[in-house]
This record gives C-alpha cells, sequence and structure tokens, in this order.
C-alpha cells in the first residue's frame, strides 16, 4: 500500500489523536463513574471522633497518654512518638457496620478492650468498645455505630518500651 504525503499526515493525525484518546480514556472513565460512587464510599466511611474534638487525653488498657503545656506525655513509655501515635487516633476512620452484619459478627467478638478518649472543653470522655477479629478491628465510637478498622494492633495499642 503506498500513501501519498497527504495520506501519511492523515495516518500521522488519526494516530495522535488515538493516543490521546487511549491517554485520556481512564481519567474520563473515572469522573463519569465518581458522580454515584462518592455518595455510597462517604456514607459508608466515617471517622471515630468529631473532627471538631481535640484530643487531650487518651486511656488505654496499659497506656495513658496526656497532654499537657510541655506536650505529650506517656504513662508507662511508650516505644513510638507519642504525637504521632495520638494523631492518628484523632484521625481514625472505618467502615461503618450494619446491625445486619453486627449480628452475623456477635459470636466473634470475645475480649473486648476499653478506650476512654478525653477532649478539651468536655467534662465526659468518649468511650470506646473494641474487638480484634482476625482481619480487622471493630469499633464502637460511643454514639451507637460501629466501625471496621483494618490495621495492625500496634497501630491502635503501642508496645511499650523497655525503659521505665
Amino acid at each position: 500500500m503506498r500513501l501519498t504525503r497527504r495520506g501519511w499526515n492523515n495516518v500521522i493525525i488519526i494516530g495522535v489523536l488515538a493516543f490521546i484518546a487511549v491517554i485520556q480514556l481512564p481519567e474520563l472513565l473515572r469522573t463519569r463513574l465518581a458522580t454515584t460512587a462518592p455518595s455510597i464510599v462517604s456514607s459508608t466511611v466515617i471517622p471515630l471522633f468529631a473532627s471538631n474534638r481535640i484530643l487531650q487525653q487518651l486511656i488505654l488498657p496499659q497506656v495513658t497518654l496526656q497532654h499537657s503545656e510541655a506536650g505529650w506525655q506517656s504513662q508507662p513509655p511508650i516505644v513510638v512518638d507519642i504525637a504521632t501515635f495520638t494523631g492518628h487516633w484523632q484521625t481514625l476512620k472505618g467502615t461503618k457496620v450494619t446491625a445486619k452484619q453486627l449480628l452475623a459478627l456477635k459470636k466473634q467478638l470475645l475480649i473486648p478492650y476499653t478506650i476512654e478518649a478525653w477532649f478539651v472543653g468536655y467534662s465526659q470522655p468518649q468511650r470506646i468498645t473494641a474487638y480484634q477479629l482476625a482481619h480487622f478491628w471493630l469499633l464502637n465510637n460511643g454514639a451507637g455505630q460501629w466501625l471496621a478498622v483494618t490495621v495492625d494492633s500496634d497501630f491502635l495499642f503501642p508496645p511499650l518500651s523497655s525503659k521505665r
């Protein structure tokens, strides 16, 4: 097949347009599908704490973390950076668990962990009940909502320091 100069120009133009279309296709699909998807995702992923609350004290089963003018203090000492660790708790989010899902999981809820989160300006703590399951943690945020959170246990409960 022998093409003229004009024919080759047309082939190059069509090739460039096809290349641009292939490059733009994933973004186009993402924007088209994103109009329906965010409403589903945003309603199922919820934060453990309200975003306007500032964590002042976190009482875990083996550790108490307290914020003072000098910064975060831990009793007993922990291995990880305390400010980073409490920041993880402050921004923790999970997938909302429905009543039907909770009923199916009830038999697996064996040992509860109780966590108290004290916030600046509040006289009562937010009490959280946590259960460790095979692949995730199940947390009750104290307001009747259950969240499934997939994190390592060290993310929620820090290892203690050997220095005391």
